[in-house]
């Protein structure tokens, strides 16, 4: 079952990595309408997921908290993107996100045993996040103070939001709607106070996004409660070398071929990072 874990972990990094190609091929620059509508996205696919999996449709106050961490989360690294770009806003908010998740899961929850070795994998995934996110730092020019501490505080949300899931021993069935209930109540308390002007376009892939996102999190909830915090939530941030192949090969956002080879030498020593780390 723990190579089953892995396997969920790294679907979990999949769609997490592609869930903005949607958005993205809307060509709407509309973030916080992308965020609303995400938000019914997930919200839609929860309620799917829970009819085909049994999952219960109930109020559980842990779930409901890590959705809405998760929400604010989002709405930061909106921010971020905004002011950084994706080049800059994916290694500082990714790095901080495996730091945190392997933080808490070895001190709170004491599910590592190989510290050292540990701490080694977890260097070695930052190492191969910066370098492969850096591939397309040849489109930013600027970045801002206010980016860079949105994207920091974002980071170490999403790293905790699954906290508290653990704290309370709250199963994924449990906690799989209210999650879904959190980010919509986020979703829309955001519109209503930024007054979205809502436009047509991009609403279909807008909520397209949010079922991709949540199949991803139904895979790293069922990963985590295989193979832990610390292991699965690092891997699943292979998502940050999805979201730039997407961007290199799909969208060819990068065209230089140093770049194209700065990929392929990160993606190795992510896996390298991921490997070691599973025998933390």
């Amino acid at each position: 079952m723990e190579n089953f874990g892995f396997i969920l972990a790294l679907l979990a990094a999949l769609a997490w990595g592609t869930y903005a190609v949607p958005f993205k091929l809307s060509k709407s620059e509309n973030l916080s309408q992308f965020q609303v509508f995400m938000a019914v996205g997930i919200f839609i696919s929860t309620l799917m997921i829970c009819f085909l999996f049994g999952y219960p449709i109930a109020l559980n106050i842990y779930g409901l908290i890590a959705g809405v961490m998760w929400g604010g989360a989002n709405a930061l690294i909106l921010t971020a993107l905004s002011n950084l770009g994706i080049s800059k806003t994916m290694p500082v908010a990714s790095s901080l996100v495996i730091i945190s998740t392997f933080l808490w899961g070895t001190y709170a929850f004491g599910e590592a045993t190989g510290l050292l070795v540990g701490f080694l994998g977890i260097l070695i995934i930052i190492a191969g996040v910066m370098l492969v996110s850096s591939s397309s730092s040849g489109n930013q020019t600027q970045s801002s103070k206010k980016g860079f501490a949105a994207a920091i505080v974002a980071g170490l949300i999403f790293g905790t939001q699954l906290v508290p899931l653990k704290f309370g021993h709250v199963e994924t069935r449990d906690s799989f709607f209210s999650i879904s209930l959190g980010i919509l109540i986020i979703g829309v308390t955001i519109a209503i106070v930024k007054r979205v002007k809502f436009e047509k376009k991009g609403i279909g892939l807008s909520i397209l996004s949010g079922v991709i996102w949540n199949i991803g999190n139904l895979a790293s909830l069922l990963s985590i409660a295989l193979i832990g915090l610390s292991k699965a939530m690092p891997i699943s941030q292979l998502a940050t070398l999805v979201g730039v192949c997407w961007g290199l090969f799909y969208f060819k956002e990068i065209k230089e071929r140093k770049y194209g080879l700065q990929i392929l030498i990160g993606a190795v020593i992510l896996m390298i990072g991921i490997v070691t780390l599973g025998f933390a």
